[in-house]
This record gives C-alpha cells, sequence and structure tokens, in this order.
C-alpha cells in the first residue's frame, strides 16, 4: 500500500505527485508512461530503495521505510542493467549469488537445490554451463530474475526488464512474469512497451511531472483514455498542458474508489491525509552471511572471473614481460658501471622503474569497480558489506602485483649487469611490489570514484600526472616549493624512487663520504691525510667510487707521479786567489758550470710545461669527477642512502589513505 507518496529533490523539483496505490499478493502491475514521469521514482519508492521524502509504504500493514531491513531479503529487484558477470557460466553466477543471499546455515546440497530450482522455473537448464556474455539478451535478463528468485522473494520489482529486447522474446518475459506472479509473486514492471500490457492484472499511467493519470486494470484503461490502442494514451496524456488535470480526473473516477480507497479501507487510513501507521511488531531477520566468508566469496568469484576471462588474463599477465623487456632496449648492461656506466640514465632508469609499476598497477584496477556498480548496489541491497567488498579486490591485486614485481626485478637483473647482496634484492622486491600494488589501490580509487566507465581513464591520468612531476626525479624537491613538496609527500614515486636509487647503490659511497658532507668552501679546506679517507673525493674518485660512469673523467695523470723538478746546476767555480791560478783549467771549470746552467734552463723549461700540463690534466679529471657527483648530489641527495625501511612505511600509510578514500567513496554510491 502507497499513501500520499511524495518525492522533491534536493533542488525542490517535485518527482511525484501525492501517489495512493494498493496492490494485492500475485498481482501482476505494470508502470508505464512517458519519458521523465517518475516511473523509475516511483518504482524505487515503492521497494524502499529510494525512499519516498513524503507518504508511507505499507507491506502486510508494516512501515517498509522503518523495518526495511527485515523486508530487505523478501524484496527481489532487477535494475536495467544487468546484475551478473558475463564472464561467468549461468551456472557460477547463480551458485555466487546464492553463496551471498542465501542464510549461512544453508548445506550444499541445499542451495545447488535452490540453483537447479531456479534454472528449472527459467527454462535455462541446458545452458547452465554457457558463459553469460554469450547467451542472448532475453536469456541474460532471465539470469537476472534468477538472482533474485534465489530467496524466494514475495515482491518483485523490474526496471525495464524488457527494455531493448525484439517483440518475441518481449512477449516471452512477460509471460514468465504473469507465471511467476502466478506461482505467489507480487510483480512490479516498469516498461515503456504496450503491446503484452494486457498480461498484466492492474497497469499504472504516470503523467509529466510524477501524477497519477490511471490505476485500473489494462482492459479498461482504453474506454477510460477513449482510445483505440495504448499508444494513443501517450499522445494524449502527454499533450495535456497541466498533467495534474489527469489525477484529478482519476481521483473523480469510480477506479480510484475501488482500486485504492477500497483497498485501502482495512487499513483504517484516511485516503485524504496521511497519519502515522502503527506497525505491528516485525518479523525476524534472516540471517546474514559473516563478513569474512563474504569476503571469501567474493575473492573466489573475482578469481573466477579473471580465471574465465582468458583475453583479459593473458593480457594481464603478458604485460609485465613485455613492459620488463624494454630495459633490453632503454638501458645498456654496463649502465651502473663506474667506467662505462651513465648516471643521468641510471637515475631515469630507477624512476621509469617505479613509473612503470604504478601506471601498470592503476590501468589494471581502473574500471574493476564501477563496472559492476548495479551489481555492486544490488548486493548491497541484500546485506553484502562495504568492506567485504573492497578487500576481496585486493586479493586478486596482492597476488598480480607479487607476479609483476618479480618479473621487473627478474628483467633487471638479466638486462643489466647488477651485483647485489640478498638484502638489497629482497629490498628492490618489496618496494617494487608496493608500488606496483599501490598503484593497484590508486586505480580502484579511480573507479570508485568514477560515475562511468568511460570517465576512469581521464580520471587515471589525473592521478597519474603528480605520480611523474612531483617524484623529485624530473624536478628537484627544493624547487617544487611548500604546496609541491606537501604533494609529494603522498605520491607513491617519491618514496620508492628514492629506495630504488638506494638499493642499487651507486651513490651510497658518496652519500657516506664525509667529504661531501661538508659544504664546497669546507672541502677546499680539508687537509691531504683528511682526502684520504674520503673515496669519492679528489684522486680517490677513480680508485675507490663506483658511481656511475665517473670514470670516464679519468686521465693517467692523476695516477703518474709529479714531474721531478730538474736538479740544480750548483754553485759556479769559485775565483781563483791569484792571477797565476786564471789557468787553462780554471776556464775549462767555468765553461762547464756555464753549460749546466744552460742545460738546467732548458730542462726546467721542459719541466714547467710538463709540470703544468700534468697539473692542468690531473685537476681536470679530478674537477669533472667532482662536478658530475655534485650535479646529482646537490639534485638527488636525498636518494643516495635512503631509508627504504622508512620510505616502505610511508607506501604503507599512502596506501592505506587511498584504501580508506575508496571506502569513503564508494559508499557514497550506496543506494541507501
Amino acid at each position: 500500500d502507497a499513501i500520499h507518496l511524495s518525492k522533491t529533490t534536493a533542488k525542490g523539483a517535485k518527482l511525484l505527485q501525492d501517489i495512493s496505490l494498493s496492490i494485492l499478493p500475485r498481482e501482476f502491475v505494470a508502470i508505464v508512461g512517458g519519458s521523465g514521469a517518475g516511473k523509475s521514482t516511483l518504482l524505487d519508492a515503492l521497494n524502499g530503495f529510494r525512499p519516498a521524502t513524503g507518504g508511507t509504504v505499507l507491506v502486510n500493514g508494516h512501515d517498509l521505510y522503518r523495518y526495511f531491513g527485515t523486508y530487505r531479503t523478501q524484496i527481489g529487484y532487477v535494475p536495467q542493467d544487468d546484475i551478473i558477470h558475463s564472464e561467468l557460466t549461468v551456472a557460477q553466477a547463480l551458485d555466487y549469488a546464492a553463496r551471498l543471499r542465501l542464510p549461512a546455515d544453508f548445506s550444499e546440497k541445499e542451495r545447488q537445490e535452490q540453483v537447479n530450482r531456479v534454472l528449472r522455473e527459467l527454462e535455462l537448464t541446458a545452458r547452465r554451463d554457457v558463459l553469460v556474455k554469450q547467451l542472448s539478451g532475453g536469456q541474460r535478463k532471465r539470469v537476472s530474475i534468477g538472482v533474485e528468485l534465489l530467496t524466494r522473494p514475495s515482491l518483485f520489482f523490474l526496471d525495464e526488464a524488457t527494455s531493448g529486447l525484439d517483440p518475441g522474446t518481449e512477449t516471452q518475459m512477460m509471460r514468465l512474469l504473469r507465471q511467476l506472479a502466478d506461482q505467489g509473486r507480487t510483480i512490479l514492471l516498469v516498461t515503456h512497451a504496450t503491446k503484452n500490457v494486457m498480461l498484466c492484472d492492474l497497469v499504472v499511467f504516470l503523467a509529466r511531472g510524477g501524477h497519477l493519470a490511471y490505476f485500473g486494470p489494462p482492459d479498461q484503461a482504453l474506454s477510460y483514455f477513449d482510445v483505440q490502442d495504448f499508444d494513443e494514451i501517450y499522445l494524449k496524456i502527454e499533450s495535456e498542458p497541466n498533467p495534474a488535470v489527469w489525477q484529478q480526473r482519476y481521483r473523480q473516477s469510480h477506479l480510484y474508489q475501488t482500486y485504492v480507497v477500497e483497498r485501502q479501507r482495512p487499513l483504517n487510513v484516511d485516503t485524504a491525509a496521511t497519519r502515522q501507521i502503527q506497525p505491528q511488531r516485525p518479523k525476524t531477520t534472516i540471517p546474514q552471511v559473516a563478513p569474512w566468508r563474504q569476503w571469501w566469496i567474493l575473492t573466489r568469484r573475482n578469481l573466477a572471473i579473471l580465471r574465465q576471462d582468458r583475453a583479459a588474463l593473458i593480457l594481464m599477465l603478458s604485460l609485465a614481460p613485455i613492459l620488463g623487456a624494454l630495459d633490453f632496449v632503454l638501458w645498456k648492461p654496463t649502465i651502473l658501471d663506474p667506467k662505462q656506466g651513465d648516471a643521468g640514465q641510471a637515475f631515469t632508469m630507477a624512476f621509469v622503474t617505479v613509473l612503470i609499476a604504478v601506471m601498470v598497477g592503476s590501468l589494471a584496477t581502473m574500471r574493476e569497480i564501477v563496472k559492476e556498480l548495479e551489481i555492486y548496489r544490488r548486493e548491497r541491497m541484500v546485506g553484502l558489506g562495504l568492506w567485504p567488498y573492497i578487500f576481496s579486490k585486493l586479493a586478486p591485486a596482492v597476488v598480480l602485483a607479487l607476479y609483476q614485481a618479480a618479473i621487473f626485478l627478474g628483467m633487471k637483473f638479466w638486462a643489466i649487469d647488477l651485483s647485489l647482496g640478498f638484502g638489497a634484492i629482497a629490498g628492490l622486491y618489496l618496494t617494487l611490489f608496493l608500488v606496483t600494488f599501490g598503484g593497484m589501490v590508486m586505480g580502484l580509487l579511480v573507479s570508485a570514484l568514477s560515475p562511468t566507465q568511460t570517465v576512469a581513464p581521464l580520471l587515471t591520468i589525473l592521478f597519474l600526472v603528480p605520480q611523474i612531476t612531483f617524484a623529485g626525479a624530473i624536478i628537484p624537491l627544493k624547487d617544487l616549493g611548500d604546496v609541491g613538496n606537501l604533494i609529494s609527500d603522498v605520491t607513491l614515486t617519491r618514496w620508492s624512487y628514492a629506495s630504488v636509487v638506494s638499493l642499487f647503490g651507486f651513490g651510497q659511497e658518496v652519500a657516506r663520504d664525509a667529504c661531501w658532507q661538508q659544504t664546497k668552501s669546507e672541502r677546499q679546506k680539508l687537509s691531504r691525510q683528511a682526502l684520504e679517507l674520503c673515496p669519492c673525493f679528489d684522486e680517490n674518485l677513480f680508485r675507490r667510487c663506483r658511481f656511475p660512469g665517473v670514470r670516464k673523467e679519468y686521465h693517467p695523470a692523476v695516477d703518474e707521479p709529479e714531474p721531478p723538478r730538474p736538479p740544480d746546476p750548483g754553485d759556479p767555480p769559485s775565483l781563483p786567489n791569484s792571477v797565476l791560478e786564471f789557468n787553462q783549467a780554471y776556464r775549462d771549470r767555468v765553461e762547464e758550470y756555464n753549460q749546466r746552467v744552460k742545460d738546467y734552463q732548458a730542462a726546467m723549461e721542459r719541466w714547467q710545461d710538463t709540470f703544468a700540463r700534468w697539473k692542468e690534466q690531473r685537476g681536470r679529471a679530478i674537477a669533472s669527477g667532482e662536478a658530475l657527483i655534485d650535479r646529482f648530489w646537490s639534485l638527488q641527495g636525498h636518494t643516495f642512502n635512503a631509508n627504504v625501511t622508512a620510505n616502505n612505511l610511508r607506501l604503507g600509510g599512502i596506501i592505506a589513505l587511498m584504501l580508506g578514500l575508496v571506502g569513503v567513496f564508494q559508499k557514497r554510491k550506496d543506494v541507501l
């Protein structure tokens, strides 16, 4: 019984205008009307999924809105879109629905009996092992109806169940609904088609704006509207400028007295004014499936869907090897080598590694929730928990992330010369797993945010751009500003990028070098003894430092000793004591000394050239090596020896935050 139902939106628009109806058991009722007349709004007000803002709905004299939890499992509802997964077989779709909807104390045998009963009622036994996506439109709709029949609902609501079907299939569907009503169910159907409306017991015609234009037997509707065909009723109702006229006319008719007033008289309700109905003691609610069991059922269903969707499964499993194979194209095997490596490409490789992991993860799950929105809403109506549903999406994501992280890391070892210990390898695998899994949770967040599947890729781009620009790899963190650093703090790529660079180990020696902890002016004042202790500074650069490509700047002059200074020619011969001693011997000594002086001067000129060249070559090599390290130390120094454990905890915190937001946004999609 609907008593003075009205529906007003938050903006003040009125969708239903004071509608009263009474429907008896086993009656098959069609709700028809033009577009925007409020057919679906009335249907959802009657079934309680989108309650009216005014009036009362009674089921067997009880207030439906007040005791909806009690009647939830007695109501079947089939929306316009299918509420089944097309990747499952008919039997699987019904079996998983039965596991979720039937009481927990149902045995395996009892559940299978229910499934077989529904298959027989809907004449789908021969199609039980066929994939839903291979069925015809009418057969798919039957499976959706079958999902609702599992709990033997006494009230059955269908929204556009015959929409898009060919005339023959539409007739079969209407006959099926007539048969279900005759078996003891009360059925309400929203439809645009009126060809088979004579199969219904009653028909509701709504005028524009949610006005009740007619409620009565379909065979009396033609004479009531004075038309020859049902389709003419649409034109006649729509041609009236003031749709309220039709509602006023109907309330003055004998049909209103027969099918509304007389039917509601036993309720002791004044049809002219709504008053509160005192409900009887509600029935006990059917026991719900435990949350952990819901999670297990949904997880098994998700894995079954993934296993049977061969194309998607093959693509998902091959994506990581294909993208991982790019390592053989993009990077040289010696990219991290001190002699042949390239520091710039080494940092780029680390960033591309984590970026691909995030992208692959997010693209894999960006439609995972929004693609089954109608299924989710319907299952929520029958008691599905929010968090069991969300966590069921995480189980396949964890398995896939473990697989993809292993492939990405394996490809790295295959394509690049890496000499890492077990601890570094384990750290890299954990980091790649977390960032891949984080990308998948980000995809789920996008999916929860998206109103439709077409919006999901656009939102994914919106989420991925900050992962690129605020990671600290392209634009240094010090140049991002306060707002940029705040955004960077909640990006997956910032923390995983720093961890990967640190675990590759090509910057750890620099980070631990005492000389690099000093300012530039302080480094210039360091003593020779202090410099000897620094593995990546001064001439030790080319002997002990393993920074990628640093030894490309090496020159042999670094290891050559300082060119020896020519020996001094000594003092000139002393003057003789007398004139007699200025003999030939003295003159020979003077001549010999003069020659030594000339040789010394020539040797000094050569030594000065050699020394200057040695000093320049040695100094340039050391300066170039230090400049190479300094360039990356000043921009990426925070990644050289990052705290991997702390970064992984931060990644876990970001994942938990996104997961919480998934719950918040997904909750908003609930009908109730």
